[in-house]
């Protein structure tokens, strides 16, 4: 019997998806909507936060993918200021809360 000498592949080839989770408005459905279908692995559930300085009920949006298109990501953040009238959404990613 040979033992095996073979290196393993590095980390870095093995593609491990991220994840990342929005917390959006109630009144931004169409935007939930929106995320859902250009992410169809995309869960949606009903939650209540404070970040908009009282109790307001949102939708938690987690996101697990390769990677997120900034471009998308900035439209999607605009048009759920516009239609919500707030001035920030709250999203998680990498462990970190951001206000954007």
């Amino acid at each position: 019997m040979t033992e095996d000498t073979s290196t393993p592949p590095p980390a870095a080839a093995i593609p491990f998806p991220t994840l990342t989770i929005l917390y959006l408005p109630s009144e931004a459905k169409e935007v939930v909507d929106e995320v859902s279908r250009k992410y169809p692995n995309s869960t949606v559930e009903d939650c209540v936060g404070f970040f908009h300085g009282s109790q307001k009920h949102y939708k938690k949006v987690t996101i697990w993918s390769q990677g997120i298109d900034s471009l998308w990501l900035n439209a999607i953040v605009a048009r759920t200021k516009e239609r919500a009238d707030v001035e920030f959404v709250t999203l998680v990613s990498g462990g970190m809360m951001y206000m954007l």
